[in-house]
Parts: C-alpha cells; sequence; structure tokens
C-alpha cells in the first residue's frame, strides 16, 4: 500500500531546499535575483517557468510558484496512493484546501468579483481550479454546500455546517463553520483502528491545538504576538512531524513527514522573500530558518 508512493516521496525528499540553500536566498540583493536563484533548484525550475511568463513583477511570480509548488507536489503525493492510505493522504494536506476556501470567502466578502478571484486562484490539494473558481461564483451557504460535495471534499452530513445557525454576512462565523466541517471531513478520513490512522489522527490533533493557541494569543496579547505564537508553533509543529519521514520509510510517516516539509519550505521562503522585498532584519528572519528539508 505503501512502497510505490513512498518510494517517489523518497526521491523528491531530497530536492527540497536545506537551510543553507534558504539562507542563500535569503541573502539574494534583489526580487529578481531572488528568482533567478530559486530557479537553479531542481525542484523549482519548472515551475517557474510556468509561472514567472504571467507575472512582470519578480515578487508576485515567486509568491504564486510557492503557492503552485504546494499545490502541485500535495496533489500528486494523493494519487500515489489507494484505499484507506489515499484518505489518510487526503486528511494530511487537506488543510491546503481549507486555506484556499477560506481566502475566496474573505475576498467576496470585502468585494472582489467572482471572475477576478477566478483569474488569480490557485488549487488546493482535493480542489482543482475549476472547482475553487466555481465556489467563488456561488451565492449563499447553500450553495457553496452543493460544490463542495460535488467535489467529494465534504459529505452532505459535514457540509451542512456551513449554513448551520448562518446568520447575516458575519464572515468569522462562516469561517468558524468552514473550519469545524473540514475538520469533521479530516477526521473521518482518518477514521480506523490502525497505527496509521492513530498517527494521523495525532497530528490533527496537534494542528487543532496550534489553532487553538493562536486564537488565545490573539484575543489576549493582539494580531502581532499571535502571529509570532502561530509562527513558531507551526513550524516546531511541522519540523516535528518532518522528521518521521525517514523514520518511517514504509509507513504513513514518510507522507506525513513530507506533507510538512512542503508546509515548513513554503514559509520559510516567505519568510526569505520577505527580508528581500522588505529588508527584514536578521533578528527576525533567524527563527523562520532554523530548519530545512524534510
Amino acid at each position: 500500500m505503501y512502497d510505490y508512493g513512498n518510494a517517489r516521496i523518497a526521491a523528491l525528499r531530497s530536492r527540497l531546499l536545506d537551510a543553507s540553500q534558504l539562507r542563500r536566498l535569503a541573502t539574494s540583493e534583489t526580487p529578481d535575483a531572488f528568482l533567478t536563484a530559486l530557479e537553479r533548484a531542481d525542484d523549482w525550475r519548472a515551475i517557474l517557468r510556468e509561472t514567472a511568463p504571467l507575472f512582470s513583477d519578480p515578487q508576485a511570480a515567486v509568491a504564486t510558484a510557492i503557492e503552485r509548488h504546494r499545490s502541485v507536489r500535495s496533489r500528486a503525493m494523493i494519487g500515489w496512493y489507494d484505499g484507506p492510505t489515499r484518505r489518510l493522504a487526503e486528511a494530511l494536506v487537506m488543510g491546503l484546501d481549507l486555506e484556499r476556501l477560506v481566502a475566496i470567502t474573505r475576498r467576496r466578502h470585502g468585494g472582489a468579483s467572482a471572475s477576478a478571484i477566478g483569474s488569480s486562484v490557485t488549487a488546493g490539494a482535493l480542489l482543482d481550479v475549476a472547482t475553487l473558481g466555481a465556489i467563488a461564483r456561488t451565492s449563499g451557504e447553500a450553495d457553496l454546500e452543493r460544490v463542495l460535495v460535488r467535489a467529494g471534499v465534504l459529505t452532505a452530513a459535514e457540509a451542512r455546517t456551513l449554513s448551520a445557525d448562518a446568520g447575516g454576512n458575519d464572515q468569522r462565523r462562516l469561517e468558524d463553520r468552514i473550519v469545524h466541517a473540514f475538520d469533521t471531513a479530516r477526521a473521518r478520513r482518518a477514521a480506523g483502528r490502525g497505527q496509521a490512522a492513530r498517527r494521523v489522527r495525532a497530528i490533527l490533533a496537534d494542528e487543532r491545538a496550534v489553532r487553538t493557541a493562536v486564537v488565545a494569543e490573539l484575543g489576549e496579547d493582539g494580531p502581532s504576538a499571535a502571529w509570532l505564537v502561530e509562527r513558531s508553533l507551526t513550524l516546531a509543529r511541522l519540523d516535528r512531524i518532518a522528521r518521521l519521514g525517514p523514520r518511517d520509510p514504509l509507513g504513513i510517516g514518510t507522507v506525513a513527514g513530507y506533507a510538512a516539509a512542503i508546509e515548513a519550505q513554503a514559509i520559510r521562503l516567505r519568510a526569505s522573500l520577505a527580508r528581500v522585498v522588505s529588508g527584514w532584519g536578521q533578528d527576525l528572519l533567524v527563527p523562520f530558518l532554523g530548519a530545512g528539508r524534510g
């Protein structure tokens, strides 16, 4: 059940950016130099050749490439597994779909048109561009429910959470319902009595614990403190999971480790790019670049 997919992941793991590569990227003098340096990395060359011609701004090209890389690698990984293992893999990467969905609802709430959102959307792990475009065109929670059920992401019962107790135009309440529906859908995929399912459930529980801690920090000390907590806890969590990969070459640890390493790499790349674009001081960058490669 794991042999083919885990062998593919083992080959790709060596192409992740390590700490020294990330530090070199962070010392780029301009975003254009950053893009050129990133394009030399094996895992990024093809993706940047697709995205860079679409933008005159190298910063936008890199930012889009980071999101496309997350999607391409997550979507491919799911396809390497079948049956219960595939469902576990889906549970591990569905956070990307949740992120895409919340971003679309926020843009719609902010007044962006469906066409503007559709022209700039990047696929998730389970949700492709066409489905996300359809989500951007939905009108109300019931319509959104139908799209997500048709895409096979949520069951009808899970989707009904989105319109439960809906009231007015409250974006935060909608986001809470979306998160709850996805938590339920991921837990369903990770149900089972085996060790692999238990490991995935533990990973999902850790993710929820970080989310709870960030919300608490946001309420107590505000957005800046919450951002710092999220950064430190999330990277620590992802690095911890990423180290599972080499220790579990024949099991779900390889899948979880690679999925986590991809997410950690994306965070560190954004931080490195921010250092180049915004002139972050070394004190802000160091906590991001403490590790690399899963």
